[in-house]
């Protein structure tokens, strides 16, 4: 399995004392995405816990060579969450390809 590089995600956590977790959503950027609004709640998460900062890729983010919209967003006790704060950055999450035509002599 290749090695990829992480990239650290920052952000300030909620003042609510009720926050039990944090979601990180990651949106691949196509053209008929409303600008807007990249990062919606249908898109699937990773939940992270109750922290200011998280290592990427996580496990549903997707394995591109390009921009993607990182949303983030607070849940509290009774499962309400919050607004999705997001973020485009260009990741490079692909590794390049194996050597071929390995031979010792």
């Amino acid at each position: 399995m290749a090695k990829l590089r992480t990239y650290t995600l920052s952000w300030g956590v909620p003042v609510d004392s009720d926050i039990v977790n944090i979601r990180v959503r990651a949106s691949i950027d196509v053209p008929s995405s409303d600008p807007n609004d990249p990062v919606t709640y249908a898109i699937p998460y990773d939940e992270v816990g109750v922290v200011s900062q998280c290592l990427l890729p996580l496990p549903k983010t997707p394995k591109i060579d390009g921009d993607l919209s990182i949303g983030v967003s607070p849940v509290d006790d009774q499962g309400n969450e919050g607004d999705i704060s997001w973020i485009r950055f260009p990741f490079d999450l692909q590794a390049p390809s194996p050597v071929i035509g390995l031979s010792v002599s």
